[in-house]
């Protein structure tokens, strides 16, 4: 890890505010708690209206197009006018919006549903992006990480409460979800003032004692990070969609699919906290190659291997390629200094973006050559990732994360 230095030369030591990271990483858990209902939802809603399953997937990238591409939109915009309450109202957009989703009857109703929590999620995380970086003190990648554990927990619960809710309430059973969300929504309204002092006090000395800014910004190396990133997810995405019509094709229940998909999202949280400690440590570029090349023998071994040896390579590959997910933004973060939330709008959306796109492409692959052979020719898209880090290597070298 690099460590700025004053102009006499004598490091400079940031704190690290675990406590004030532990409430980004539950204001992002709670957001992305409602997004992973969001699939369900346009599940539940055309399914009772008996509307074609094309619409599925239109209405599956309006919500990526308002929550994700757009992200380092509403980042720019926040980083010259942001204030503490964009990210609980962000936050409370999110759960409401979603809440009602499920419940409406109306397709018109729905549409406007995933637009608003679309938006209040894209406004979300490029804030809650940027207070980690300036939280997070000299272990840039570590803060990260945090931040995106609290979502990864969230994300994969979302699922399982909204069909628990579902089959016990019917459409409305989402209402019920209100409550924990508005009470956590109010938490957040009690805790982000004294997180946002912490945060500016924390900034501003940063930028105080910071190295020269470069003149101008490495648009071909961040291209390079978000490329990376952009196939990584691709990777992971590409398995999470696919993977039940592998299982289930193999003879395995629904219920046991959706179990190692909900297995294959929790183990990624590992990762993901391993990528922000090992790269604080080691190195992020380092780091981020090492793992996604580690990832693609475990990802094929899911393939070649039998029973269960099968299913742990599976969860393995999930956890290294992880790791790379808080070393990029951190570093793209270190190239956008002045622009915290864009850096997290870029890695975050356009990359989270871009892979989905790829995924609906794999689509025609999957319906053509079967999921197995679709998935086993992507598991060695992570090399090609890795090679994106190596081609941007000599650009990093001097960054401060």
């Amino acid at each position: 890890m690099n460590v700025t230095t004053t102009a006499a030369g004598t490091p400079v030591g940031r704190s690290w505010n675990l406590r004030g990271l532990s409430v980004i990483s539950f204001a992002h858990g709670v957001s992305d708690f409602y997004s992973g209902i969001v699939p369900f939802a346009i599940f539940l809603v055309l399914s009772h209206d008996r509307v074609s399953p094309g619409f599925q997937g239109a209405f599956v990238f309006l919500w990526y197009l308002t929550s994700s591409i757009v992200q380092p939109l509403f980042g720019a915009y926040t980083d010259r006018y942001g204030k503490w309450w964009f990210l609980p109202s962000a936050v409370a957009l999110t759960t409401v919006s979603i809440c009602l989703a499920t419940a409406t009857s109306s397709l018109l109703g729905l549409a406007a549903c995933i637009v608003a929590g679309g938006f209040g999620s894209a406004i979300m995380h490029p804030e809650a992006g940027k207070y980690s970086a300036m939280l997070s003190g000299d272990r840039r990648a570590g803060g990260i990480s945090i931040f995106q554990i609290g979502g990864q927990i969230g994300y994969s619960i979302g699922p399982a409460a909204i069909a628990l809710a579902y089959a016990r309430y019917g459409g409305n059973g989402s209402l019920l979800l209100l409550i924990p969300g508005v009470v956590a929504v109010a938490a957040l309204f009690v805790l982000m003032r004294r997180v946002d002092r912490s945060a500016t006090r924390a900034h501003a000395g940063a930028r105080a004692n910071a190295a020269p800014r470069a003149e101008k910004t490495d648009r071909a190396g961040i291209g390079l990070l978000v490329a990376s990133t952009s196939l990584r997810y691709f990777v992971s995405a590409a398995f999470m969609t696919y993977l039940p019509n592998l299982l289930v094709g193999r003879g395995e229940s629904i219920p046991e699919a959706g179990q190692v998909v909900t297995a294959f999202l929790l183990v990624s949280s590992l990762g993901l906290f391993a990528g922000g400690s090992l790269s604080d440590r080691f190195g992020a570029v380092p780091v981020s190659i090492a793992a996604l090349v580690a990832a693609v023998p475990f990802l094929l071994g899911f393939f070649w291997l039998p029973g269960p040896p099968a299913l742990a390579a599976l969860l393995f590959a999930s956890v290294l390629l992880a790791v790379q997910n808080a070393p990029g933004v951190a570093l793209v973060q270190a190239m956008l200094p002045e622009n915290l939330g864009t850096a997290l709008g870029l890695m975050n959306g356009v990359a989270f973006g871009a892979g989905s796109g790829l995924v609906a492409v794999l689509g025609a692959a999957v319906a053509s050559a079967g999921p197995a052979a679709a998935l086993e020719s992507v598991s060695v898209a992570p090399l090609l990732a890795a090679f994106a880090y190596v081609v941007a290597r000599p650009r990093l070298r001097n960054l401060t994360i």
